[in-house]
């Protein structure tokens, strides 16, 4: 049975406090016939709420970030990873830096802001807290002894992010709280004031309040009474503004740059278009901007875009006046306010504790749902895309004219014609697989750098491409889309190791799926096969293990986004520089370890060659967290089939042996004598290459 067509495309643009509770909601309750992507800038999430108790060393980063994937994974939407640049409000899409874009039929953006920072700038502002928490590391890297560190900013924020750097680099450096109000905590009731001043005057932070930073440069805060502050560096924790493409895609924004919505979250310009958290304002109940509004924005948020995708009148917001404020001052304590009431101690940290780890459980907890399937469609010819969308997906894919294609994607016809140059030899391949990535530019450059590295590990110059792609059904704009993007990626990739892509082939199916016949060139007297090892010859594979097991836990949920994001990041990476390395360090032969797995094609060859080796299972290059994995039984369905073929028994290193690698890396035997220049012009070339065997006389595949 086949999925059911969806007719809606609601993308979540950002990954802020309310669209996790999106998520979540959308996991318990999925959306009849509503596709949901997420576009996230980064892999993890962080909530603010425990970003000083990072900082402390109160809690470790996973306990305080939510993962995407996982997320993504548990309510069946598509995961991008990518940097929103541009909204096209006229035709529905969001633009996406360094690649194609992603179509929309309704939009909800939850990207956050940034501090408002003077026009002299410089320094580091706290937000976006992923680039901050990279940029916080950096700098204590790099500090210098007696080092002076500004916080600009004397709200709640501020306040809680210089007491947790006090606390982080106590011995190390000075801590100064810049404030423009005449005092820190200007709208705290006084006693919780009072608990908070003494904390900062025990923690030995400065307080310079009355007057407002105008700028960090060369070692000193500028302030606006004309004097200065010697420091290292300034970490801005001022009011915020949105980012800029917001106002400059058409939307109503105040004067911030926040989108302005109606109290149903919805743009006041555009009503197919919601907004929440720091880069919205709520038209007549503006409230602060505090993760803990966007949190109780959450559940509207998602009842709403449920209504709208069924069609039902949208519920309004009538947020709170006031809001619980919890600060943690350090030492398991915290002050907590609200309503002019305050309390302050061990208490009030543990309640800020339990309710802040509540939170996170809900988002952390979470399991792949499953999906329905009905419905029919026809086959044969009947199944191929329709004219339209095919055109609207090939749009602007003709490449280059070269006088080696007499007829290509320039002019389509039955069938491209080419003219192979004379004195090469035709090298040809074919790889055909249904996606495995949210992603459909993605999956397009990764299905694109595994066709052809068949023919790098031959030692043969990329040619030409035919592409053999299938989308499920849907409606004709998201399935050009979808079928578009594929192409797109797969282009780019292909364009990039000198290969045109010529024509091909493409029709409806069950699922998304990606393939080509791939053509290349070489000399008949340079062809590497797999049978040319020598006794002596060292092992040298160039890309780490591990895509198979990382795919699988994935397709589970049980995969952190860092090793899904390091995994892809080596599928999108052609062999084409290995090959070019290996060709100039004499290999001797060469395979692509692809899906039989490390063990698997390594027996190919020496069985090929009529040589043994012994693999140095110590020395493989593996993924992040494929060794982890591995270890609690996660594999590809094929891994089984795999070690049964390579007569290796269970554990952990048979399973990283035989997992199926996409896009994996080359496999070269290579002369002793040549091995360590080769090694490290692989390594110089950003490869993670590394010797893992040597070949013998004989005696088959050895483990050491």
């Amino acid at each position: 049975m086949q999925p059911r067509p969806f007719t809606t495309d609601l993308v979540l643009l950002g990954a802020g406090h309310a669209h996790v509770e999106v998520l979540r909601r959308h996991a318990m309750r999925p959306l009849d016939r509503v596709r949901v992507t997420l576009i996230a800038r980064e892999p993890h999430t962080p909530y603010s709420g425990m970003l000083p108790g990072l900082i402390r060393g109160d809690y470790t980063f996973d306990e305080a970030h939510i993962d995407c994937a996982r997320l993504a994974a548990a309510a069946g939407a598509r995961l991008i990873l990518a940097e929103a640049d541009g909204i096209d409000l006229a035709a529905g899409r969001v633009g996406l830096t360094g690649r194609t874009g992603i179509a929309y039929d309704r939009l909800s953006i939850d990207v956050g802001g940034v501090p408002a920072m003077p026009a002299q700038g410089g320094g580091i502002p706290v937000k976006p807290i992923g680039q901050f928490l990279s940029r916080l590391e950096m700098l204590e890297a790099t500090l210098p002894q007696d080092a002076r560190i500004a916080v600009v900013g004397g709200g709640a924020g501020g306040t809680e992010l210089a007491l947790a750097l006090a606390y982080r680099l106590r011995g190390r450096a000075g801590i100064v709280l810049v404030s423009r109000d005449a005092m820190v905590l200007p709208t705290a009731p006084n006693r919780a004031r009072r608990r908070v001043l003494a904390a900062l005057h025990a923690a030995g932070v400065e307080l310079r309040c009355g007057v407002a930073a105008t700028g960090h440069a060369g070692g000193v805060l500028s302030l606006a009474d004309g004097g200065g502050l010697g420091v290292v560096a300034a970490l801005w924790a001022i009011g915020v503004v949105a980012p800029g493409f917001l106002a400059r895609a058409g939307l109503a924004c105040d004067a911030a740059g926040c989108v302005r919505v109606i109290t149903t979250l919805q743009s006041l310009s555009h009503e197919t278009v919601f907004a929440t958290g720091d880069c919205a304002s709520v038209e007549g109940a503006p409230r602060p901007k505090s993760g803990v509004w966007a949190v109780r924005a959450g559940a509207i948020l998602a009842d709403n875009l449920q209504r709208a995708a069924a069609g039902r009148s949208l519920r309004r917001w009538r947020p709170q006046r006031a809001a619980l404020v919890i600060l943690g001052v350090g030492n398991g304590r915290a002050v907590a306010w609200r309503d002019g009431i305050a309390v302050d101690g061990r208490l009030a940290w543990r309640w800020k504790d339990h309710i802040d780890r509540r939170w996170m459980a809900m988002y952390q907890r979470l399991r792949p749902m499953v999906m329905k399937h009905t419905d029919m469609r026809c086959g044969g010819c009947g199944a191929k895309v329709g004219a339209g969308a095919l055109a609207d997906a090939l749009a602007g894919l003709a490449p280059p004219p070269r006088a080696d294609i007499l007829l290509g994607l320039d002019a389509p016809d039955d069938a491209a014609v080419t003219l192979p140059p004379p004195g090469f030899a035709l090298v040809q391949s074919v790889d055909h697989f249904r996606a495995f990535l949210d992603d459909p530019y993605v999956f397009g450059e990764i299905a694109a750098a595994h066709a052809l590295s068949d023919l790098h590990a031959m030692g043969a110059r990329p040619w030409s491409a035919l592409a053999i792609a299938a989308v499920p059904d849907m409606p004709d704009r998201q399935m050009a889309d979808e079928l578009g993007a594929m192409m797109r990626g797969a282009a780019s990739a292909l364009a990039a190791d000198g290969c045109a892509l010529i024509g091909g082939h493409s029709g409806e199916a069950m699922e998304a799926s990606l393939g080509f016949s791939v053509t290349g060139l070489v000399a008949p007297d340079a062809i590497w096969r797999k049978s040319g090892l020598r006794a002596g010859d060292a092992l040298i594979l160039t890309k780490p293990l591990g895509t198979g097991i990382v795919l699988a836990a994935n397709m589970r949920g049980l995969a952190r986004a860092c090793w899904l994001v390091a995994a892809i990041a080596s599928m999108r990476r052609s062999n084409a520089d290995a090959a070019g390395i290996l060709r100039a360090h004499g290999v001797a032969a060469c395979t692509d370890v692809t899906g039989f797995g490390l063990a698997g094609h390594l027996t190919e060859m020496l069985r090929a060659s009529a040589v043994g080796a012994i693999l140095d299972t110590a020395a493989l290059p593996l993924l992040p967290g494929a060794a982890e994995l591995a270890g609690a039984g996660v594999e590809s369905t094929l891994a089984p089939a795999n070690r049964e073929a390579a007569g290796l028994d269970g554990g952990t290193i048979a399973t990283l042996l035989t997992d199926p690698q996409t896009s994996g890396g080359l496999l070269a035997g290579v002369a002793q004598d040549r091995t360590a220049d080769c090694l490290a012009a692989l390594r110089a070339a950003g490869l993670d290459a590394a010797i893992v065997g040597y070949v013998t006389e004989a005696g088959g595949l050895r483990l050491g």
